[in-house]
């Protein structure tokens, strides 16, 4: 699961909007004549708008946005696809609370911020939810980010996937049997995973992961690249794992979790080949966060053809 709002958004009407509507709490905005549920939903679109991937026409969104039935079915029918981003569809959330604070109600904006952690832990989201209502991105959840981003990296090619492949079985043979042969198989796959992945990248030349680090101008600091090299260097200097000669420097036998951290190092290390999308959208980076698109032109039909003619 990746654990973004895009991937859950099906669920978001019939877990959040529809229970929010059906709340006891809402009969209140009936009695309140400054501000109204045809309020809410009107509100509510106009921030859904601006979290599309391409803007609607103007004459529809002026139409929705003063018709609180057709404002209610937008929200409800959206789909996932029309959305521009993770990072403008977590700021759509917050900005819908902004729209529930109009309404003067605290009973309100309690219960919708009830209704999205509820969403948040059901869903397994990469978000925790802070007072007032803020969508922060929590550590696991940028971990995760930051894998699902190596994977993506390895749909390019049938080598990146079956090396992918090779590192997953290895990782799962690992789970059932917790033998030492198998630590070296899960950390040599993982290695070799990192290895084809940065072989992809621009300028990378040479055959071995040391070589391509050297190679490959991704680095802030050469002390990073080193760290790099270096726990390439335990891979092959350890007996059995990418080599098996008798004067590697081993200190004691592998252990558990030396079979976890250093494929765990040598992923996140991997985040310095691969685009960053999906982490730098979790992250909500505005430098990346795409534009929205304009709208299209209006469709020409029969009726319309001939409006401008004299």
């Amino acid at each position: 699961m990746s654990g973004r709002f895009q991937d859950t958004w099906q669920f978001v009407w019939p877990e959040i909007w529809l229970v929010f509507e059906q709340s006891y709490i809402w009969p209140q905005l009936v009695e309140n004549a400054a501000y109204t549920t045809d309020d809410l939903y009107k509100d509510v679109y106009v921030e859904l708008a601006k979290a599309l991937k391409k803007a609607p026409q103007p004459k529809d969104y002026d139409a929705t946005a003063n018709d609180p039935m057709r404002a209610r079915r937008v929200l409800e029918t959206t789909p996932a696809t029309a959305l521009r981003c993770e990072s403008a569809t977590a700021r759509f959330f917050e900005n819908a609370y902004e729209a529930i604070s109009a309404a003067g109600s605290s009973e309100l904006e309690s219960e919708f911020r009830v209704l999205v952690r509820k969403f948040l832990a059901s869903r397994n989201l990469r978000y925790e939810l802070l007072a007032p209502f803020r969508l922060q991105s929590h550590l696991p959840g940028v971990f995760s980010a930051l894998f699902s981003d190596i994977v993506a990296a390895t749909t390019v090619s049938p080598h990146l996937g079956q090396a992918q492949t090779d590192f997953e079985h290895a990782f799962n043979a690992l789970g059932h049997s917790h033998s030492e042969v198998d630590m070296k198989t899960c950390i040599q796959k993982a290695s070799m995973l990192v290895e084809a992945i940065a072989s992809t990248s621009h300028g990378a030349q040479g055959q071995t992961l040391a070589e391509l680090c050297g190679s490959i101008k991704c680095w802030p600091h050469a002390a990073l690249r080193k760290a790099v090299v270096d726990i390439y260097g335990f891979c092959s200097d350890y007996p059995g794992i990418r080599h098996n000669v008798s004067t590697g420097g081993q200190i004691r036998p592998l252990e558990m979790r030396d079979s976890i951290i250093v494929p765990l190092l040598l992923l996140t290390a991997a985040g310095y080949f691969s685009p960053n999308t999906d982490l730098l959208d979790t992250l909500r980076s505005q430098s990346h966060e795409p534009k929205q698109e304009p709208p299209d032109p209006p469709e020409i039909t029969e009726a319309t053809a001939n409006t401008n003619l004299p």
